[in-house]
């Protein structure tokens, strides 16, 4: 129809409508009210005659219709609906078309007035009964009412003005009584009607549109054939619907038809196309995390988005969705009933399909982004799955960068962020992920303001990540506060009948449970009893399959109040092996149940009147359990398996072995290669020091000392052994398996390569934390396929301990030539063991505790330090810049009154050889004379070599020095060998690299600083007079700047390598750790990014360089360890800070030694193999020269 004929036949159904409303509303009431009771008067005393019966049943009816448009009783409708009724028992066959039209729009008026669907089923039902005799044609005025409706319909899509809605409705209401039932039109029309209606549904929320659209539709699909290519599209609708309605109602019956539904569309399930055109699209059906439903961290939101287009509406690029979305939703619904995986699986896979066939600019991707996080984030609640939890992040944060600030849902993209990554947090640890979650809830938050409908869910979020962080830190009151408070006003928002109103209830109760744990309130303790109680009792909210999160929480409730003594254990054992039936493998908070079981049976154990004999087994096999539970975090693996270690030793129960075992393997997972180099070491910072020393203590106790090596090689400097399996030669698999070879160098280059990316970025730059996380998604990914690879080579016959820590046979193989001496730092006392090529022998130190090794620490950093120590300056009552830190100061002071009360008396100063000889002595005494003894080893003028291999504070000790040094009477180690040292085993079973002695590439270069350190010169000097002037590489001379860059890119080619410049150890962050040149740092993390193919030695001399992390001195993160681990066989570094003018000293006669020959001439090329022995020479020559201990002692050799 033209459009000029439209807006002609708008005009005549509006004027038309109008006047009759006018007439029956403008008709006095009580005339008619006359009008109605003369009527019935008639029709008592009238004769019965049809004809006469027919006009007063009709006249009765339409001015008892009019007077309802006066009065709106319902009775008169009633009654004009009985007359009608009556009159179609006795009108002619010509006024029955009439009649029932008339019979039909009043049962349609009553329908609006009372919601009753059976008025529609009966309005409509009489047209199956018409009978016409001649085929059916529309007529002007049937076309008129449908096309006038669509017009209004497309008002409404374009101004959002719900009064076109509304008239559409109750045009194509009255247009589908123009047309016979089984015709094509009306068809057409009640899926219009039930489309439109569905669209009322969606903003006004009344139920009698969402139960007559269902109605309409079921009135639809039992006209449609069953060969529509489109049925598929019109039993997914209908599904949707009734899955909205049970949502809402709870009513069995609609959940089982709409599976009964999904399950004949699926039967009729498209083939996937891109932008297929639908009839419409249901979005709203959308997966709600898991995370928001559980009652600790539920947001209760869902984007809402129903877009309805008939058949015969053009489509909208901009509105519509593929059906790939529609089939999702409903797979997802199904999931939601059923559980079944594979419905999870394919929905998810469903959503990643429609994301890849849908156009960057499609205004609905952030929608089709979001059902695919949440379904992500909710089978990872399920299953534990990392990869799920990283993704569900970096698609939370793609929606959050397509929903700006004025976004109407960008508070619930803010939400479903911060739930995603407090999730990652309580399952990783990772305190930035806590953080931001705190800063997104409370922007979101403001975003909700009062009365907003989701003001209660952004107060649960916010209060729930303060409640956690709280938890975490422990020091932040304000935050636990801040938390009750936020949840007693989420709490007065959801009152009883609120589906979410047993999560208000749980969330507060486990706040105040915290407060109770803390401040021991009795108050907070009932309050948190009496809700807990309730939440136990309550149904739980829609769509909430972790029925185990109340109970869980009530068990640690009744386990804080046996902490208390408040009640015994019993309650608590009981809810927590309740909750773990409740949370079968994988489920993600399995491991975290087993360990509270195992705390309270520790604690119940401890307990004298609850010492049951089998506590303790239970205790230990729980945590066994734990550490088993595959879908958790290395982080949470090691802590787990960190208090079975303690526990199984503190009670000398046989399952700690296990134990060991069970940690030590986890922490190569925690500085796994999908973190940045940065973050690995700060991972093992956080958990890792000691757990080596101890495990090897454990296994000392019960004579495994072959367990005692191997745990001091698995479990120290992981961080360097992550990393040299990425340079491990794959030369091996080549003849074997040339195809993994290839694959496994592909990976460990990416690898490496990535893991120097890692950078800071703000809290609040969401979209360079997108790019961050898209990263860390990749190196997660690596990370995977190189565990893959390495599965699959170790399935190959002879490689399967491929890339594993090396067992005692083959670590002995280092010890071939000469014995590697084991000093093992402990709290209760130290161990030493000798390692041959054939044995392992155990020397105990009780002596040397963790703390008397500190002491003799502070007493050797104290004496390095200066020359002469100030009485005063370690006085109790010195400044606050006296030059050493308190416990220092408190140990020069116990040292100093233990000499004197052995006869020794000092002036006014303290000279530092007085320290050092007497700390030298001790460790002569305790440590190094046992050793000597047992190997029988005699004084010499060609010592051999032995290796030290320290651990703990012993790394801080100058082992190589110990001795007696009494005037006249002098016995020290270095009369008997040549000391080494080694952080790992590891490093001394590498190869030497073929190419660094031969004659063609050999090369050296050498870094002198001599703005710095005038001394330089005269080094370099001594250098050139050793070392032949066509391998030699100057840097540092005039012409010849010694800058980083120049520096760097002569590492990869050098052989040898000499500095003589300044070394800063960086004690907050190893990484950064540096050796100071003209125009800036080398520092280790750059150092370690470099291929040094040709290393062999390396000569520091530099302050500092062999001084490693206090905090974690089992990781080995000196400079010169970094050298060492980075491809230098061998390398010369100094324990502290050294004099100038030593450098020309030390250098002349090691590198006189190095290039003499087997003829005691001197040669071109050196013998490498001597450069422990060539430094033994070089400080017994600075030693000659009668110098104070503090500036011949810290040179040390290490490696080969």
């Amino acid at each position: 129809m033209p459009s000029d004929q439209h807006s002609i036949a708008k005009g005549v159904v509006d004027r038309a409508r109008g006047d009759l409303k006018d007439f029956q509303e403008s008709f006095p009431l009580e005339a008619i009210t006359i009008i109605v009771s003369l009527l019935r008067t008639s029709l008592a005393n009238r004769p019965r005659s049809i004809a006469k019966q027919f006009t007063t049943f009709t006249t009765l009816a339409i001015v008892l219709h009019a007077r309802f448009h006066h009065s709106h009783d319902n009775s008169d409708l009633d009654q004009a609906i009985l007359y009608l009724q009556s009159a179609l028992d006795c009108c002619k066959s010509d006024q029955r078309s009439t009649t029932l039209y008339q019979l039909r729009a009043m049962l349609a008026a009553r329908y609006d007035a009372t919601k009753n669907v059976v008025d529609l089923k009966r309005a409509f039902s009489p047209l199956a009964k018409m009978d016409t005799g001649m085929r059916y044609r529309p007529t002007p005025d049937d076309v008129l009412f449908r096309n006038v409706a669509v017009q209004h319909l497309n008002e409404f899509k374009k101004s959002d003005n719900i009064e076109y809605l509304n008239l559409a409705i109750g045009l194509f209401r009255e247009a589908s009584t123009q047309f016979p039932a089984g015709s094509e039109d009306h068809a057409a029309i009640l899926h219009y009607l039930s489309s439109t209606l569905h669209t009322r549904f969606a903003i006004k929320k009344q139920d009698g549109d969402r139960d007559e659209a269902i109605l309409w539709h079921k009135e639809y699909l039992e006209l449609r054939p069953a060969v529509d290519p489109d049925q598929f599209n019109f039993l997914a609708d209908l599904s949707g619907l009734l899955w909205k309605r049970f949502d809402q109602k709870g009513q069995p019956s609609d959940r089982n038809e709409a599976i009964l539904l999904q399950q004949e569309a699926l039967k009729l399930r498209p083939p996937l196309r891109p932008n297929r055109s639908s009839y419409f699209s249901n979005v709203t059906d959308q997966p709600l995390t898991q995370q928001e439903r559980v009652q600790r961290c539920e947001t209760g939101n869902m984007d809402q988005g129903i877009g309805l287009r008939p058949s015969g509406i053009p489509p909208r690029a901009d509105t519509d969705q593929p059906d790939l979305d529609k089939l999702a939703n409903s797979l997802w619904k199904q999931f939601e009933q059923d559980g079944q995986q594979s419905n999870q699986d394919e929905a998810i896979s469903l959503y990643r399909q429609s994301l890849k066939i849908q156009a960057s600019s499609n205004p609905d991707q952030s929608v089709s982004l979001n059902n695919l996080a949440n379904a992500l984030l909710s089978r990872f609640e399920k299953g534990g799955q990392k990869g799920d939890l990283d993704e569900a992040i970096l698609f939370h944060r793609q929606v959050l960068d397509l929903r700006a600030p004025t976004h109407p849902l960008r508070s619930t993209s803010l939400n479903n962020l911060a739930n995603a990554l407090s999730t990652r947090f309580h399952q990783e640890g990772r305190i930035s992920d806590l953080n931001e979650a705190v800063s997104l809830h409370r922007e979101a938050l403001e975003l909700d303001p009062e009365h907003h409908p989701h003001r209660a869910d952004s107060l649960n979020n916010l209060a729930n990540v303060l409640w956690k962080r709280f938890e975490q830190a422990g020091q932040q009151h304000s935050d636990l506060d801040e938390a009750i408070s936020l949840h007693r006003q989420a709490l007065e928002l959801r009152p009883s009948a609120h589906p979410n109103h047993s999560a208000s209830l749980n969330n507060l109760a486990n706040a105040l449970s915290t407060r109770f744990e803390q401040e021991g309130s009795r108050s907070d303790l009932i309050e948190a009893n009496s809700l807990y109680s309730k939440v136990v009792k309550l149904r739980l909210p829609p769509g909430h399959h972790d029925k185990s999160i109340p109970f869980n929480n009530l068990a640690s409730l009744r386990h804080a109040q046996f902490e208390q003594r408040i009640e015994g254990p019993s309650m608590a054992i009981f809810l927590y092996k309740r909750v773990l039936g409740l949370r079968p493998s994988p489920h993600p908070d399995r491991s975290r149940t087993f360990e509270n079981l195992a705390e309270v049976l520790i604690r119940a154990q401890s307990s004298w009147a609850n010492n049951a004999p089998d506590n303790l087994d239970q205790a230990m096999s729980a945590f066994s359990d734990s550490t088993k539970c595959l879908s958790q975090s290395a982080s949470q693996r090691l802590r787990v398996a960190k208090k079975w270690t303690h526990h199984a030793d503190l009670y000398q129960h046989p399952t700690a072995i296990e134990a060991y075992d069970a940690a030590l393997q986890a922490l190569p997972q925690l500085a796994a290669f999908n973190l940045d180099i940065q973050s690995r070491q700060q991972a093992l910072a956080a958990d890792s020091d000691g757990l080596a020393r101890r495990a090897a203590r454990s296994a000392i106790r019960v004579a495994r000392l072959d367990k005692a090596i191997e745990y001091l090689e698995a479990g120290r400097a992981v961080f360097w052994s992550q990393l040299l399996q990425l340079r491990s030669p794959f030369d091996r698999l080549h003849d074997i398996a040339p195809e993994f070879e290839a694959k496994l160098r592909s990976i460990a280059t990416e690898l490496e390569s990535k893991s120097h990316e890692g950078k800071f970025i703000k809290i609040s730059d969401n979209r360079a934390k997108m790019t961050q996380e898209a990263e860390e998604s990749h190196l997660d990914s690596l990370n995977k396929e190189w565990a893959r690879v390495l599965s699959d080579v170790r399935e190959l016959k002879g490689f399967e301990d491929f890339l594993r820590p090396l067992r005692l046979s083959s670590l002995q193989a280092a010890a071939a030539k000469i014995p590697v001496v084991f000093l093992v730092d402990n709290d209760d006392g130290s161990h030493c063991l000798i390692m041959s090529s054939a044995s392992v022998h155990h020397i105990p130190l009780p002596r040397l505790t963790t703390e008397e090794l500190r002491k003799l620490v502070y007493l050797i950093q104290a004496a390095a330090l200066q020359a002469k120590i100030s009485r005063s300056s370690i006085g109790e009552t010195a400044e606050n810049v006296a030059p050493f830190p308190p416990p220092v100061a408190e140990t020069l002071r116990s040292w100093m009154d233990q000499e004197e009360s052995r006869g020794m008396r000092y002036a006014n100063q303290i000279p530092s050889d007085s320290i050092f000889k007497s700390v030298l002595e001790t460790i002569w005494i305790e440590v190094v004379q046992p050793v000597i003894d047992f190997l029988g080893l005699e004084k010499s003028d060609q010592p051999p070599v032995l290796q030290w291999c320290p651990t703990g504070l012993f790394a801080f000790l100058p082992i190589h020095a110990a001795g007696s040094y009494n005037e006249g009477d002098i016995d020290c180690v270095s009369d008997y060998v040549v000391s080494s040292y080694t952080p790992t085993i590891g490093v001394l079973l590498e190869g030497d690299n073929p190419n660094a002695a031969s004659s063609q590439d050999f090369e050296m270069m050498a870094v002198v600083d001599t703005s710095r350190l005038p001394s330089a010169r005269s080094e370099l000097e001594n250098i050139r007079r050793r070392v032949p002037n066509d391998c030699l590489v100057q840097l540092g001379i005039p012409g010849v700047p010694a800058q980083v860059e120049a520096i760097i890119s002569h590492l990869s080619t050098a052989s040898i390598v000499h500095f003589a410049c300044h070394g800063k150890q960086n004690r907050s962050k190893p990484l950064d750790s540096a050796l100071v040149v003209e125009d800036g740092e080398i520092i280790i993390s750059r150092i370690i990014q470099q291929p040094l193919p040709n290393g062999s030695l390396a000569f520091l001399c530099a302050c500092e360089t062999a001084m490693g992390d206090e905090n974690l001195p089992d990781e080995a993160m000196s400079l010169g360890a970094c050298l060492l681990f980075s491809g230098f066989s061998r390398v010369v570094a100094t324990m502290w800070e050294i004099k100038d003018k030593d450098g020309p000293t030390i250098t002349d006669a090691f590198y006189e030694e190095l290039f003499r020959g087997p003829d005691g001439q001197p040669t071109s090329r050196p013998d490498v193999n001597k450069s422990a022995m060539a430094l033994h020479s070089a400080v017994k020559k600075l030693r000659s020269n009668d110098v104070p201990f503090r500036r011949w002692v810290p040179f040390i050799h290490m490696g080969k």
